[in-house]
């Protein structure tokens, strides 16, 4: 008989195992490895994944599925293996991560239907309520077996419906189909050698017709948004029946210069075009200073990897970095799909659905877009490879540099990452001899790395200058300002200041949601909780004591913003950061006024540290180095130094000169120094000295446990249980394996939960993956949620 495995979607580790399921003959044809089925588990309808196609001997206790949801497949088998990966190694559960490599977000339900998930006799003596409607919407629920969301809100609201389905009384299903096409980058294209038979008979007995295809001479670039907004539809169609237009995709012009490339550049060319050669995984780290030409590398190697019959897949870390390496790529290589969030439902599922077909040859967009379905990948890029952001901070909290290395070894692919400040384990990789290094030390075209300033900000107050920027900065930014230059300012803090003090008590204005204390904006003249977006409104008097003596501490962006504007006002000035990138297309309008020379200054969190390119900038100013170091992280001098370099690399190119000021109030900082001289092996050197004393990363693995509830008594006392259990779990003469906690997060209440956290080390990895395994079967008390973390990016 014919059935198929299947994984329940469910999301819980306890069902990561395969369920078997019989195939009916109707279904024979439609069910088949990589669908979605419909299927009863534990007496309720639930949604599964098809892993496998089965043959069996015939066995009455087997159920049927009972519905086959996908019209085409959904994963292949090495998204499949992929995922089966991250399941083990997250700890996670497999279904929610097929759903999360699933587009679904692509993908519309043609119709919700609700089913009965209980009898009538099981729903008499679980349920049984008063509500005559709700009796009736059970009865015609039995009687049809099932019922649109229209047919159920007759009878029911949505309310009621969503607790009869927390309840297990009924469950939606529906029948997954392709959601509509949206036609971007599309025009009509003219069918000349019809054209010149029809025109002639078109010009006498169809006049509009003829007007059409005029404007289609006369503007053959004309997209078909833009086309179908000036002619009526059934001329269109008309025009397709007779074959004298159709629609073609608009393919931007290739344009192959001769770039003058080094001899390192040429180097790490000719070494990937030889990884991609021997068709096994190999691993690469491009080592470059900003400015030193990567992205060329990176284009020479797709060239290869797809003049070889072989896909490839970009991965950077922003949005915004999307953008601009699509420009350049799509100048150097035709077929590009890009995957990102800013895009639309329709757009997103349009370039799945070119990838899945095979039509594009590279992929390019953030994290996500390392699940991409391409066909035959021979190589993966993963630009910027340091960066924070390739970490998903939700469950599964994976981080993409393991998830691209695992997707290039099921591949057989070259996996190429590419930083100025490489991570830490990355180097460290390089040092075991785990990863290849390619070194590019020069910048591009002879340019100079920028020169590094240490203000000492201490001096400048002694001056008399008690503002966020010091003479010197102001002298160097109406020096830039004169030349016609641009600047950036950056600082690591968005809103106009922190904090907010009583001077009299000593009270700050805190969240009373979270542990924190709330920001002010001045946009907003309102303080704002940047955990949970909690508005109030700016108070003119302490709600303790009633002093009208309160006082704004710190900096954020808008204070740097505003000390600017009275310092040059008539200076165009702009600011980047979460607040002003918030409107649709805001941060593109930002970037592209940048990239026209509209701006003079721009004003920015790290969102302006990350791999854009200005030519016209020659003045980076950092406004507050201190605040990135006094962090209780152990990977906070770590992000400093790479961000400050990172800054540091946006300042000078070409022709200009560029110039960094470092402001702080501890100049004799080793870190600052080594930012001085760009000394990464030197802070590397230093770094991975105290992670081996501390033993941090690379030398152990971290499991991060964190547990939170709304009640604190019952989550500290969980925490304890559960420390308690994983010391039972291990045997006592485990000596490389520690445990910290528990203790209150060092943000103890986020969003009305109280955290506490239980840190473990430990130096093999699998021992800390099958602790993980254990927890996660644990049952645990109503309200307290679990998240673990495994090798966490941040530990507040």
């Amino acid at each position: 008989m014919q059935a198929v495995s299947v994984i329940v979607n469910l999301s819980t580790p306890q069902l990561n195992n395969s369920f078997t399921y019989l195939v009916p003959e109707e279904l024979a044809g439609e069910a088949c490895f990589g669908k979605r089925v419909l299927v009863d588990f534990r007496g309720r309808k639930t949604e599964a994944f098809i892993i496998e196609s089965l043959e069996i001997e015939a066995d009455p206790e087997l159920k049927p599925i009972l519905k086959v949801l996908d019209q085409e497949a959904v994963f292949d088998y090495q998204l499949l293996a992929l995922a089966q990966w991250m399941a083990d190694y997250y700890s996670a559960p497999l279904a929610l991560i097929l759903s999360m490599i699933i587009p679904r977000q692509l993908q519309r339900k043609a119709s919700l239907r609700i089913n009965a998930a209980v009898s009538r006799e099981e729903y008499h003596e679980l349920y049984n309520p008063a509500d005559d409607l709700m009796q009736e919407f059970f009865e015609r629920l039995w009687t049809k077996n099932e019922l649109s969301l229209a047919e159920a809100r007759k009878y029911i609201s949505k309310k009621q419906l969503g607790e009869l389905i927390n309840q297990g009384l009924v469950s939606l299903t529906g029948m997954y189909g392709s959601s509509r096409t949206v036609k971007i980058d599309r025009i009509y294209a003219l069918n000349h050698a019809n054209l010149e038979k029809e025109m002639p008979t078109i010009r006498k007995k169809a006049p509009r017709q003829a007007a059409a295809l005029d404007l289609l001479i006369a503007q053959p670039e004309m997209s078909c948004a833009e086309f179908d907004k000036i002619v009526a539809r059934h001329i269109t169609s008309a025009l397709i029946k007779k074959e004298l237009i159709s629609i073609a995709r608009i393919k931007p012009e290739i344009i192959t210069p001769e770039f003058e490339i080094n001899e390192e550049q040429k180097q790490a060319i000719s070494e990937i075009i030889a990884g991609l050669n021997t068709r096994k995984y190999s691993e690469y780290l491009l080592f470059g200073i900003t400015g030193s030409g990567k992205t060329e590398v990176y284009i020479k190697a797709a060239q290869a990897a797809i003049a070889g019959g072989r896909s490839v897949i970009v991965l950077v870390p922003e949005i915004a970095l999307t953008r601009q390496l699509v420009e350049i790529f799509s100048r150097r290589i035709p077929d590009i799909a890009i995957l990102h969030s800013a895009m639309t439902v329709a757009q997103r599922h349009a370039e799945w659905q070119r990838i899945k077909r095979g039509e594009a040859k590279l992929v390019l967009g953030p994290r996500s877009a390392v699940f991409a379905p391409l066909p035959a990948l021979g190589l993966v890029i993963m630009d910027e490879e340091h960066e924070n952001s390739y970490k998903q901070e939700e469950t599964p909290r994976y981080h993409a540099r393991d998830i691209a290395r695992q997707r290039a070894r099921l591949a057989s692919a070259v996996f190429l990452m590419g930083s100025a400040t490489p991570a830490l384990e990355t180097y460290y990789q390089v040092t075991a001899g785990a990863t290849k290094l390619l070194r590019l030390s020069q910048r591009t075209a002879g340019a100079a790395v920028p020169e590094v300033i240490i203000e000492d900000m201490r001096n400048s107050f002694k001056s008399g200058n008690p503002g966020l920027i010091s003479d010197y900065l102001r002298n160097r930014l109406q020096h830039a300002l004169l030349m016609g230059q641009q600047s950036i300012l950056f600082i690591n803090r968005r809103g106009h200041s922190p904090m907010t003090i009583c001077r009299e008590c000593g009270t700050i204005a805190t969240c009373p949601d979270c542990s924190v204390g709330m920001t002010f904006h001045r946009d907003l003249n309102k303080n704002v909780c940047h955990y949970c977006n909690r508005h109030s409104p700016q108070s003119s008097v302490c709600k303790i004591c009633g002093s009208r003596h309160l006082q704004l501490v710190g900096a954020g962006t808008q204070k740097v913003e505003e000390e600017i504007r009275q310092l040059f006002p008539s200076a165009r000035i702009a600011r980047l950061d979460w607040d002003s990138s918030r409107p649709q297309g805001a941060q593109k309008a930002i970037l592209e006024a940048m990239k026209e020379r509209r701006i003079d200054i721009l004003i920015g969190t790290q969102m302006v540290a990350k791999g854009l390119d200005f030519p016209l900038v020659s003045l980076v100013g950092v406004v507050d180095a201190d605040s990135m170091l006094n962090l209780p992280d152990f990977r906070a001098r770590e992000r400093c130094f790479q961000l400050l370099v990172q800054v540091a690399g946006r300042a000078g190119r070409a022709d200009i000169p560029g110039e960094v000021v470092i402001q702080t109030y501890n100049s004799q900082e080793p870190l600052f120094q080594k930012v001085v001289s760009y000394d990464y092996l030197s802070f590397y050197n230093d770094e991975i000295n105290i992670r081996k004393l501390l033993e941090y990363p690379p030398f152990t693995d971290i499991l991060r446990i964190v547990i939170s509830g709304e009640a604190e008594t019952t989550c500290r006392k969980y925490s304890c249980e559960l420390a308690k259990y994983i010391e039972e779990i291990l045997d006592a003469r485990e000596d490389n394996i520690m445990i910290l906690g528990p203790a209150p997060c060092p943000i103890s209440k986020i969003k009305t939960r109280y955290r506490y956290q239980i840190m473990i080390k430990c130096y093999s990895n699998l021992l800390l993956r099958s602790i993980a395994a254990k927890i996660n079967t644990r049952n645990h008390p109503a309200g307290i949620k679990l998240e673990l973390d495994l090798n966490p990016m941040a530990t507040i």
